[in-house]
């Protein structure tokens, strides 16, 4: 579940539920609620996402296999062949 990660990720950033809060301008109870499992609003989600420095991003749910795949591998092609001739990957051309 979402709320599952976004309550790992405030921990990992060493967060209070108090001091995601106040980054989310929610209250220190609606954090509490949600990571309990009080089912959030969208917009509560959005907000902690956005205030954790994430992207909230809808995948249709016939590519999410490949889009994890694609995140996992740090934007490089899957099956990309390896070596001089291969492509750049998406993190070769941003860079």
């Amino acid at each position: 579940r979402i709320v599952n990660e976004l309550e790992a990720m405030r921990q990992a950033r060493g967060w209070t539920q108090e001091e995601l809060a106040a980054k989310a301008c929610v209250s220190r109870m609606t954090v509490s609620r949600v990571e309990s499992g009080f089912d959030p609003r969208l917009s509560t989600v959005w907000d902690l996402t956005r205030a954790l420095g994430l992207e909230l991003v809808l995948v249709p749910r016939e590519l999410t296999r490949e889009v994890q795949g694609f995140i996992q591998s740090g934007g490089r092609i899957l099956g990309q062949p390896p070596g001089v001739d291969a492509p750049k990957s998406i993190v070769d051309l941003l860079r």
